[in-house]
């Protein structure tokens, strides 16, 4: 293969064939932020055999910038042959001359020279920096376990077993958990000036017979061997029964209550449910134990009422019926396999950095033509033109 082919150029050069791998992440979050079904967005397969190839052609083309760092002639004349052209009344040798002592390079033929800039080195750092991005991170993702669990005061509860996690998220080659501790909730504290979101004392116990008690918030992580523990947030479930005339029952089982970033009218927790064309929400104020129950049928208001857990366990609006059986009080336990983020950081310091090199230093590069009176000069660069202007005169 040529190494000024079109073909060539298109794999090594192109910034085209870049966009083709920005598709999938799209689609990703189109699916995710717009909620817009699109199939294969839903799997995490695509996402990571998409990375793999970007991270392949990143390498690729560092090695292909590498390879050309010791060359004379790094562009190469069929690479960017601009349209534009001046013809200047000086011969096409003078010319050559001229451009060689301020630093051009000409190729055999004589007629296509570039100057050394610092851009070429800062693009191969760039492809350096997003290779190693890309490759730590898809790396990271094909042994990656994530796990998620409601616990709350009681037993100890055993984070290798699969079972203990309501979900669960894996990579192709991953194994799941052996070196966990046991985890036992002591305490849980309700969403404070201290703790805004709530925390939770946890005591681990390790299986050399230590144990370990620290106190976890959505912002801390505890360490347990490749794997980060931490509270993500407090969530709340009663279990609700309403009924009309004491007879029919529109709904009874239980409802979850996630913490809600701006308090409504002192309440900090919220959930919803939809039966039939019945729309409830359910709000709670965890420091008064207070729930307000709201019931809509389409735009009309059939329900609005407060009860007080483990007081008002049954109360009466109209002719709705509302008991609140029991409050269940979990800690959302998150644990994941942690990430290589130090070496991400440096990756993308590395791409940033010779983005930023190629932004500010861009090619300077001549393509020279015989003309009737003189030389005809295409150029890239600013320099470049600048230095031609200055040869005419």
């Amino acid at each position: 293969m040529k190494t000024d082919s079109k073909l060539c150029r298109f794999v090594f050069a192109s910034p085209w064939l870049l966009l083709i791998f920005l598709v999938i992440p799209l689609l990703v979050v189109l699916r995710f932020s717009l909620h817009v079904d699109i199939p294969f967005a839903n799997s995490k397969y695509p996402l990571l055999y998409n990375n793999v190839c970007f991270s392949l052609l990143c390498a690729l083309r560092f090695l292909y910038y590498l390879l050309s760092m010791k060359k004379e002639i790094r562009y190469g004349s069929g690479k960017g042959v601009p349209r534009q052209s001046v013809e200047i009344k000086s011969q096409i040798e003078t010319v050559r001359s001229s451009l060689t002592g301020s630093g051009f390079v000409f190729d055999a033929s004589g007629k296509y020279g570039e100057k050394r800039d610092f851009g070429y080195p800062g693009t191969m750092l760039l492809y350096a920096g997003l290779c190693f991005v890309l490759f730590t991170g898809t790396l990271d993702n094909m042994f990656q376990f994530s796990g998620t669990l409601l616990d709350g005061v009681g037993v100890a509860t055993n984070l290798n077993k699969i079972e203990s996690y309501q979900r669960v998220s894996t990579g192709p080659f991953a194994t799941k958990p052996t070196n966990l501790p046991k985890m036992r909730i002591v305490r849980q504290y309700f969403p404070s000036t201290t703790y805004p979101r709530g925390a939770t004392e946890v005591a681990f116990h390790f299986s050399d017979g230590k144990e370990q008690q620290v106190i976890l918030n959505p912002s801390d992580f505890f360490r347990a061997g490749a794997y980060d523990i931490n509270m993500t947030k407090m969530v709340y479930e009663p279990r609700l029964a309403i009924k009309i005339n004491d007879l029919n029952q529109v709904f009874n089982c239980q409802v979850k209550l996630n913490q809600i970033v701006t308090k409504e009218n002192g309440y900090g927790f919220y959930g919803t449910f939809v039966e039939g064309v019945i729309e409830v929400k359910v709000y709670y104020q965890p420091e008064k134990s207070l729930l307000r129950v709201i019931m809509n049928q389409r735009e009309k208001q059939l329900l609005d009422t407060e009860l007080l857990f483990q007081v008002d366990r049954f109360s009466r609006s109209g002719n709705f019926s509302i008991m609140c059986e029991r409050m269940g009080v979990w800690s959302e336990i998150y644990v994941v396999h942690r990430r290589h983020m130090s070496m991400i950081l440096l990756g993308g310091i590395l791409a940033v950095i010779g983005l930023l090199m190629r932004i500010i230093y861009r090619p300077q590069r001549v393509w020279l033509e015989e003309a009737l009176e003189g030389c005809r000069v295409r150029w890239v660069g600013k320099v470049t033109h600048r230095f031609l202007k200055a040869a005419d005169k």
